[in-house]
């Protein structure tokens, strides 16, 4: 069952990074006015957030239960089939969870309490602000896959 978690949340993280990279990115670049932009920027990360860091959640726990039930299964003979791959995979995993926080709590969260502040938020706030979420987004997937392909070789 935890497998079958881990791999919904799996499909659903990346589905919901593609979705920022190559869809909303692009579409507020496009969005003319830098009012409209930025409502539609924090609409958008109002969601976004939540959503990821849940899933960031779902998929640490489900693949800690996951290990816990490989441990059972393969007993004393699973750290010799499987130690050097989930060492590696735990460790892609950390900075796959490191940049989605990075990118949810550093970049977005700050971006959106900004746009509360009477100051407001420049033009060229928000375009370094999608310049960051594009980067992280770019540097989140590379690390998803990487992670994917150790997680699937062995």
């Amino acid at each position: 069952m935890a497998a079958d978690f881990h791999i919904v949340s799996l499909t659903l993280h990346i589905g919901l990074v593609v979705g920022l990279w190559r869809v909303l990115l692009p579409a507020l670049r496009h969005e003319a006015g830098t009012e409209a932009r930025t409502a539609f920027l924090v609409r958008v990360l109002r969601v976004y957030n939540p959503t990821q860091i849940a899933l960031l959640g779902i998929l640490t726990l489900t693949g800690a239960s996951r290990i816990t039930d490989l441990k059972a299964l393969h007993g004393t003979a699973y750290s010799e089939e499987f130690g050097s791959a989930l060492a590696v995979k735990l460790l892609l995993a950390f900075f796959v969870i490191m940049l989605g926080t990075w990118q949810c709590m550093g970049i977005a969260h700050r971006f959106v309490r900004q746009t509360e502040s009477p100051e407001g938020v420049s033009a060229e706030g928000v375009d370094r602000v999608l310049r960051k979420l594009d980067h992280s987004s770019v540097l989140m997937l590379v690390f998803l896959a990487a992670t994917l392909w150790v997680g699937l070789s062995r």
